[in-house]
């Protein structure tokens, strides 16, 4: 399960996903040494700054305003367009404030923000010097509680577009391999209906391929894309075959799991698999069905 972290901000980064940022690169150093890709970093608005200059409005204080997906792909703010807003947003010899980055996967903004402190698990321990820099892990009842409200709470914005394509790239690949919808799936299911293995790829003809078991496959595909961004690859239905009872696709689904084992994006996720072909799925499904 992804980590869940916090840090404080002095704002929201509005209507584009911006990167997570960082006044010194060995802050940014600290954060990616504690983190795995994929964690969440929680950002909650400052009460008291420390700087006179910094202007914070009053309904934003104390409150957890953003959340970033994280990745470890290093980078300088610039590279995203990122400049400085605000007069205190630069620093006395006119630098930005923030110039080391680390791209964001996904990024979202609160709606109805709460305050950190009210949340269940707050105590006493939970502010830190560390937070005021950098990234503090959290555990937990006040865990559990920063991803019910991401669940409840979050609307996802698009990330921020950085200079380089290997970069954009690399987001794309990360987004597959750490899966998040803020709603579940919406099949209903039936315990007497004829259930199927289905193989969807990411975008037509594409070598990322989701296996998995369905009783109506091509809604199980829609409500897939219904959490991807229209800027995205979409998932597309390619095998759709019938195979008996739920229990009879869950252990088709298993053997077939196994037999791409190498292509698993994560050793626990029997479901996406990058650079493998959907005809080498078929052909290994309709061995299982001659047996």
């Amino acid at each position: 399960m992804s980590g869940v972290f916090f840090t404080y901000v002095w704002g929201s980064h509005g209507k584009s996903g911006g990167p997570l940022t960082f006044t010194s690169k060995q802050n940014r150093t600290v954060a990616v040494r504690s983190t795995q890709e994929g964690d969440f970093a929680f950002g909650v608005v400052s009460r008291n700054p420390g700087d006179p200059k910094v202007q914070i409005p009053d309904e934003w204080k104390g409150r957890v305003l953003n959340v970033w997906q994280i990745s470890h792909s290093t980078a300088d703010t610039s590279e995203f367009g990122v400049e400085a807003a605000n007069t205190w947003d630069k620093l006395e010899d006119g630098s930005y404030r923030w110039p080391y980055a680390l791209q964001p996967i996904r990024t979202w903004i609160i709606r109805d923000a709460p305050e950190f402190r009210e949340l269940p698990g707050y105590g006493p321990s939970t502010h830190t010097q560390r937070a005021i820099t950098t990234l503090q892990e959290v555990g937990g009842e006040l865990a559990a509680a920063l991803r019910d409200l991401l669940v409840t709470n979050g609307k996802e914005l698009e990330v921020m577009t950085p200079r380089f394509q290997t970069m954009e790239n690399r987001v794309r690949q990360l987004r597959q391999k750490h899966p998040f919808a803020i709603n579940g799936y919406a099949v209903e299911p039936n315990a007497e209906a004829m259930n199927s293995i289905y193989v969807a790829t990411l975008g037509k003809g594409g070598r990322v391929v989701k296996i998995g078991h369905a009783q109506d496959a091509m809604k199980r595909v829609t409500e897939f894309n219904k959490f991807r961004l229209s800027c995205e690859p979409q998932w597309v239905l390619n095998t759709d075959q019938a195979i008996g009872s739920v229990q009879d696709a869950i252990d088709v689904e298993k053997y077939l799991g196994e037999a791409f084992a190498k292509h698993r994006t994560e050793p626990n996720n029997n479901e996406v698999y990058v650079d493998l072909d959907p005809m080498e799925v078929l052909t290994k499904l309709a061995t299982v069905q001659r047996q």
